[in-house]
């Protein structure tokens, strides 16, 4: 061999032993005669070993090769010791395996292979793709890996290349220990790895930081901490690069042995279980089951088939069921070593069962009819399907077959339901309704046992009230597909039953209760027992019960609270000859409420409650009655004037009122001078109607008579057509204004066709409301204000008007001798009796003569009005105060209180005997100065002729 075939196989079996590490590449990065595309890497195959993959281009000759030797001697070294001929795979472009056998090298780090033909690897065919499998790692350096392409003992080739690391490499999941470079997924939690450069060199954790997010520059540590923050690391010094995850097992089951998951369910001790788990750490290390019974102790040597209790991931743990004492277990899987923590430790509860018997349960002993029953099959395998069945004899009478093919409630576990025909002995889950319920001879479901039971429910409305029993057949084999066949009943005996009761429900109205006006509108609501659907309103007649239809419906359904309601219904209808047309006759009456079940006796409407029901019938079933008072239409309402007129500046009126049983009513307005306007009102769900603004400009001033007309409960004006001609009928309305007021010569001749035609026809139950008004102008008018006011005071003035408020403003001026306006104040609030009120501030208002003008923007009125002296008119008042002022004078035993000018304050009270001169009798005020002396006899006859003094002098020198 030849120097250049030596070191050729010396950089390339040093580049296999490198790459012979679990998940570690290797790069050859130069080569003596290799182009740059050259490469080498090693990827991981199985625990500890690895694929060592060499693919070169060579553009020089290479021909005639019959021999590859690779050498890894050095540091790193491979042992090639465990590889096999099947290990190993030569090929050429034509990707045909050319290995022919291989030889190992008596000292570690040698594998020659001999090629089955000689193949040329030139530049028209120069790929080789060496691939060597199940090599293991001596030691890990940065040395070549050499690898020679021979010719017998001429080496044709020879390639050389320092290793580059990638991933896991030597590193043994079953110890979870070894060594990680570029590329590797690491974890939180993660212990005894080492570190290394792709490179060769051994890194240290401060050259790695992670390099995005919230936790940018942070470090990462080794052992890495359970909390390390997830995502990419790169060293600062090569180009290396590792992902920090946190480890998780993402399934765990405990299946039987029908592949079944019995987890949180029962596992039967006859069967086999196994225990299946998929995890993201499995290039980490393994998981481990344990198994505890109840008192906590550890079984799980016990129930571990094979003692095998670690798994890689996806794959499976076998478990005998039956090695272990009947009870609940506990199953724990988490990582074998550091990472047993949060998302990588899992658990669940199984019960091993050694009762072999299914048996069926159900959730309540007594039920009402109609609500629903669940039952549980237990103590089957999980996976198992099971017939349950009722016999045709606890059907409730009268029920269809589509009925008794509901029985059975399509929910839970149920895999199918229905009937079984006994006339073409087969299992009927599409029943029509041509189908015969005399040819049902049981309803059934199939189902399925999951998650340790199999639930389903019983719909029991379809049930006699009576003791029902239900038969629950064992899984055979013709019930493992959920497909129910006649064998599965007819050829096998019932391995269980349970038995419970269905009671008679009940159901009460509540509305309506009472009176009921005919054509009003009104609630229809009540409360059923569990397992109502829909119920029905029936008005009774002498012996019979009629169906009443709600807004057009003869059911009305339940809700999940079980109540019912359906409001603004009008439960009268003359037209009707059922339950509806005997709510239309005032009177007293039966009202009763049903399951609507029980009203279908399929005497009528099929499908649906019967037309009449017999009192036998409607007390047999779910039922109840009230007594409800059917009284005829009411009318009434007014019309909204103000001071009993309607101003033509306005020529708008309101009117308001009630009219129960009513679509809607007609008003209308006559004058004297034969006119008239009329006008059709709707009337609102709660009976009520308002209309404003009618427009009545037709009319000329002078009285008005209003009129409020309704139908009546026969829903017609008059008797049956006075209003039509000629084949067409007329909005009462229409007619009055069209024809009543076109052909009469005064308004009495109008009204007295109107009530003619309506209130007073033969046979007519027509109502109407009549009232009167006066159609005349405008007139804002000021009332009752006195003649004077003081400044610095509020002035109150009030006034009539016949304006409407709404559409009207009245304003109050102040106006001065010179006309000009001193203040003003306005208003659009007043009653219907016209009177209005302003309150108007006089501060800062001089002393004068003033007009007071009121104006509603086209109508005003005037008064005057004296402005005085600010208190001038409660002088007299004041002045009496003074005289008891005055009673004090006496207490001036020093004239100290004379002498004061405060003294001529006191004057006015003096003018108080005057009535106008009360600054003398201010000086009694002064006098109160002394009314310490008050309580001294014979003081009050001093201070009243000083006071008569003062007043005489005071007049004397006014009339100086």
């Amino acid at each position: 061999m030849t120097d250049t075939t030596q070191r050729f196989r010396a950089v390339f079996l040093a580049a296999l032993m490198v790459t012979s590490i679990v998940g570690a590449g290797i790069a050859f990065t130069g080569s003596v005669a290799a182009a740059s595309n050259d490469s080498v890497t090693i990827s991981a195959d199985g625990d500890g070993t690895s694929t060592v993959r060499i693919q070169a281009d060579y553009p020089s000759s290479a021909n005639d090769v019959n021999n590859v030797n690779i050498t890894a001697t050095g540091s790193p070294k491979i042992d090639f010791s465990n590889v096999e001929t099947g290990d190993v795979t030569v090929q050429d472009d034509g990707g045909s395996d050319l290995t022919s056998s291989i030889t190992k090298g008596t000292t570690d780090g040698e594998l020659d292979i001999s090629l089955s033909s000689a193949t040329d690897f030139t530049d028209g065919n120069g790929n080789i793709t060496i691939t060597v499998d199940n090599a293991n790692f001596q030691t890990i350096g940065t040395n070549a890996i050499s690898a020679d392409l021979n010719n017998d003992a001429n080496t044709r080739d020879t390639l050389s290349a320092s290793p580059t690391y990638e991933g896991r490499f030597a590193y043994s999941v079953a110890d979870d220990t070894g060594n990680v470079s570029d590329g590797a997924t690491l974890y939180q939690g993660e212990d005894d790895i080492t570190i290394f450069n792709p490179g060769g060199s051994e890194a240290t954790e401060t050259n790695l930081e992670r390099t995005a997010g919230s936790s940018e520059g942070e470090t990462l540590q080794t052992p890495i901490p359970q909390d390390q923050p997830t995502g990419t690391y790169a060293s600062t010094a090569a180009d290396l690069n590792v992902t920090v995850q946190e480890p998780r097992i993402s399934s765990f089951d405990v299946e039987n042995g029908n592949g079944e998951d019995v987890s949180d369910g029962i596992l039967q001790t006859g069967q086999t279980g196994t225990v299946v788990v998929d995890f993201n750490f499995a290039d980490s290390e393994e998981v481990e089951l344990t198994v505890e019974d109840e008192s906590g102790t550890d079984v799980t040597s016990e129930i571990t088939s094979d003692a095998t209790t670690r798994t890689e991931s996806g794959g499976e743990i076998s478990i005998d069921p039956g090695a272990v004492d009947a009870g609940e277990y506990t199953f724990t899987v988490a990582g074998a070593d550091d990472l047993a923590f949060g998302d990588a430790s899992q658990s669940t509860t199984v019960t091993i069962s050694s009762q072999t018997n299914a048996e069926i349960n159900v959730d309540n002993d007594e039920v009402t009819q109609g609500s629903n029953n669940g039952y549980a099959i237990e103590n089957s395998n999980e996976g198992n399907f099971h017939v349950v069945v009722i016999e045709e004899g606890d059907f409730r009478s009268g029920i269809s077959a589509q009925n008794a093919s509901n029985i059975f409630r399509d929910v839970d576990d149920f895999s199918e339901t229905g009937v079984f025909n006994a006339t073409s002995e087969t299992a009927n889950t599409s029943v029509g309704s041509s189908d015969n319920i005399n040819d049902v001879s049981y309803a059934y479901a199939v189902t399925e046992i999951d998650g340790g039971d199999g639930l389903g429910s019983i719909e029991t409305q379809f049930l006699d009230d009576s003791s029902i029993s239900v038969d629950l057949y064992g899984a055979g084999t013709g019930i493992t597909d959920g497909s129910h066949t006649d064998t599965d009943v007819t050829a096998n005996t019932a391995v269980d039953d349970v038995d419970f009761e269905v009671g008679e429900g009940d159901v009460e109205l509540a509305e309506p209760s009472g009176a009921y006006i005919v054509g009003s509108e009104t609630d229809v609501n009540g409360t059923t027992s569990e397992g109502i659907d829909e119920v029905a309103i029936y008005a009774r007649n002498n012996n019979d019960f009629e169906v009443v239809t709600i807004d057009g419906s003869r059911t009305v359904e339940v809700d999940a609270d079980d109540t019912f309601e359906e409001t603004d219904i009008q439960l009268s209808d003359t037209s009707d000859d059922l339950g509806n047309g005997i709510l239309s006759l005032p009177g007293t009456y039966r009202l009763g409420v049903i399951d609507a079940e029980d009203a279908d006796q399929g005497d009528s409407n099929s499908g649906g409650p019967d037309d009449t029901l017999s009192t036998s019938e409607f007390n047999s079933g779910t039922s109840s009655t009230s007594s409800i008072v059917v009284t005829d239409t009411e009318l009434n309402g007014s019309f909204i004037t103000y001071n009993g007129q309607i101003a033509d500046d306005d020529n708008q009126i309101d009117v308001a009122g009630a009219a129960p049983g009513q679509d809607d009513i007609t008003v209308a307005f006559v004058s004297e001078r034969g006119q008239a306007v009329a006008e059709s009102i709707s009337v609102d769900s709660d009976e009520t109607f308002e209309q404003e603004d009618i427009d009545i400009g037709d009319l000329s001033q002078g009285t008005v008579t209003a009129h409020i007309i309704s139908e009546g409960r026969d829903g017609q004006y008059g008797d049956n057509g006075s209003l039509s001609a000629s084949g067409n009928t007329y909005e009462l309305a229409t007619v009055i204004e069209d024809q009543y007021a076109q052909s009469a010569s005064s308004g009495d001749q109008i009204r007295s066709r109107i009530v003619a035609n309506t209130v007073e026809d033969t046979g007519s139950d027509d109502l109407i409301v009549n009232d009167q008004f006066r159609l005349s102008g405008g007139l804002t008018t000021v009332e009752d204000l006195a003649d004077q006011a003081e400044t610095g005071s509020d002035l109150t003035v009030e006034g009539v008007t016949n304006r409407q408020p709404d559409d009207n403003t009245i304003t109050v001026e102040l106006l001065d001798e010179e006309g000009d306006s001193v203040t003003l104040e306005s208003t659009d609030e007043w009653g219907t009796d016209g009177m209005w009120t302003v309150e108007m501030s006089l501060e800062n208002v001089e002393p004068g003569e003033y007009t007071i003008e009121a104006d509603d923007g086209d109508n005003t009125d005037r008064t005057e009005i004296e402005i005085v002296e600010e208190g001038a008119l409660e002088d007299g008042e004041d002045g009496e105060d003074g005289e008891d002022g005055e009673d004090g004078e006496d207490g001036e035993d020093g004239e100290d209180g004379e002498d004061g000018t405060d003294g001529e304050d006191g004057e006015d009270g003096t003018d108080g005997e005057d009535g106008e001169d009360g600054e003398d009798g201010m000086d009694g005020e002064d006098g109160e100065d002394g009314g310490d002396t008050e309580e001294q006899p014979g003081f009050g006859a001093i201070v009243a002729l000083i006071a008569l003094l003062g007043a005489a002098l005071l007049a004397a020198r006014r009339n100086n």
